[in-house]
């Protein structure tokens, strides 16, 4: 029986959203229940994942508008946009986060030919979707965990209802705070401290997974819909090489060999002052097990094909 995933996203902006995305959809291995977006304009991203959805001929797939603003009192911001840190601090005026639109906006359909969006904010989606379900939804998150976190928050049973979590966040070889952490690190400690087993896919391996230019004019070559939306998206965007961050949290549902990993720990930072989102592990030791796994090694050539191989053949 196929895994089935709800994909919480940040879609819009770095193009390894869509391809994850795209990976799921291309991967009979998994059923997906329901997509979810946080960060800034949730319902411009929501448009983002439906033009996928309705490409692969899977508009039936519900789309959630999530969490705009984060949990985090404050936010070390990397960005010169003073939008993302109102929107951080959840001052932000409905009328301008409708303005921000992410970098690959103009890729996606125009909201009257995609279906109408759920009607239930994407927290209550994650809370429902679980709920209904018989212990058997896995959340993916490649995005800050604002929405899965304030899931957990408003509805604690969902706690034993998840039988894992499977997310692109984090680093643990280097000193840092990655992107998914530091949009909202408050979210992510509720996530980590939940007790749910989790397995973590860091910036330690997943940098190693970058597409090379034959792969690149692979995509660009196909004239099939989704692939084609994705090499649009791809040049919306704007990079060099795509690196298949978000993709690869996807592949350990599907091969779950693709990865090595140890069990542990992970702590997020919310004390200190330049420590403030970074995350540390510890690996558990004398037969002891943690709740997490994190992803320490990578086959990226394995990795990179097997994304390739899934979305040329949607």
């Amino acid at each position: 029986m196929p895994l089935k995933v709800i994909l919480d996203t940040d879609i819009g902006d770095d193009i390894d959203d869509a391809y994850a995305l795209a990976l799921i959809l291309g991967s009979s291995e998994l059923e997906l229940v329901g997509v979810t977006t946080v960060f800034k304009n949730t319902p411009a991203r929501a448009r983002q994942a439906q033009t996928l959805l309705k490409l692969a001929g899977r508009p039936d797939v519900p789309v959630a508008a999530g969490c705009g603003a984060v949990l985090s009192p404050r936010v070390r911001n990397r960005e010169p946009d003073l939008a993302w840190g109102q929107v951080s601090l959840g001052l932000v005026a409905r009328e301008l986060l409708e303005d921000i639109r992410p970098g690959q906006d103009r890729t996606a359909l125009p909201a009257d030919e995609l279906p109408p969006l759920s009607t239930l904010h994407g927290v209550d989606f994650i809370v429902d979707t679980i709920m209904r379900g018989r212990g058997d939804v896995i959340p993916v998150t490649i995005g800050p965990m604002t929405n899965l976190a304030m899931a957990l928050v408003k509805e604690p049973r969902i706690r034993s209802r998840i039988p894992r979590i499977v997310s692109m966040a984090a680093c643990f070889d280097r000193l840092g705070s990655e992107w998914n952490i530091l949009c909202d690190p408050v979210a992510a400690a509720i996530v980590f401290n939940s007790g749910i087993p989790m397995t973590v896919v860091g910036l330690d391996v997943t940098t190693k997974c970058l597409l090379d230019d034959s792969q690149l004019a692979r995509l660009n070559g196909s004239q099939r819909p989704v692939a084609r939306n994705l090499a649009a998206a791809t040049r919306a965007w704007g990079g060099a090489r795509p690196i298949l961050h978000d993709p690869l949290a996807v592949e350990t549902l599907v091969a779950p060999d693709i990865v090595g990993t140890q069990n542990g720990t992970v702590t997020v930072e919310l004390a200190g002052g330049e420590t403030y989102g970074y995350t540390t592990f510890s690996r558990a030791e004398g037969g002891a097990k943690g709740p997490h796994d994190i992803a320490t090694t990578v086959k990226s050539g394995e990795a990179t094909e097997l994304w390739l191989q899934r979305v040329l053949a949607l």
